[in-house]
């Protein structure tokens, strides 16, 4: 889990600028001034990346809106 953390909170500091020590619990694309339709293709492909996932479908990644979307998200996908 710790892992994932560490993880995300790269992609969100060189998507978004988000600071790595800031409590991400509560951000979304709602408030998140950078996260626009752009940056969402840009965060999915960041995160199959990151974790060596093959292809977050189309489905799947309009749920992940939030960092504790993604982190649940995450936390399924790579116990499988």
């Amino acid at each position: 889990m710790n892992n994932i953390n560490n993880g995300l909170n790269d992609i969100f500091y060189i998507l978004f600028q988000v600071s790595k020590k800031k409590n991400k619990k509560n951000l979304s694309y709602k408030n998140v001034k950078k996260w626009d339709s752009l940056s969402h293709v840009k965060l999915i492909l960041l995160i199959e990346s990151k974790f060596n996932i093959k292809k977050i479908n189309p489905e799947e990644s309009l749920d992940l809106l939030s960092y504790k979307q993604i982190f649940i998200f995450l936390t399924k996908k790579l116990k499988k």
